[in-house]
């Protein structure tokens, strides 16, 4: 029952980030070891890539993740990666055991992207269930 209380709540805060532009094409969380614990592609959108594809890539940003950690007590914790891609722009948050994965439309302007991502710190930030 706790576990799908948690779910619920994943689904109210990725539902939220949905809400933010119409721009976001992807928004899911994973576990450390890239695992999709809840979320996915907006309703009406194809991915573009497959599922093997996305799976190993899911893998390799919780690499990421455990790279970045490295350099926490010199640079401090990573609020947020931002990649600009040809196909789309990606941001990652580092929660505690956690990451947040959000894709966007590639036309999305760089400066749209970042205020999306100060918008998304914010929602993270009023929901402690992300950090357990």
């Amino acid at each position: 029952m706790v576990l799908i209380s948690l779910l619920m709540d994943y689904q109210k805060i990725l539902d939220a980030i949905f809400d933010l532009n119409s721009d976001i094409r992807y928004a899911g969380l994973l576990d450390e070891t890239g695992s999709m614990i809840a979320g996915g592609m907006r309703h009406g959108i194809d991915s573009i890539v497959d599922q093997p594809s996305e799976e190993l890539y899911l893998t390799h940003t919780a690499l990421r993740k455990s790279m970045r950690e490295r350099f926490d007590d010199t640079m401090g914790h990573a609020r947020f990666v931002y990649v600009e891609r040809e196909k789309l722009s990606l941001l990652t948050f580092y929660l505690d055991k956690k990451m947040l994965l959000v894709t966007l439309e590639p036309n999305t302007d760089s400066h749209t992207v970042v205020d999306i991502a100060e918008d998304i710190l914010d929602i993270l930030n009023s929901n402690t269930v992300t950090k357990k």
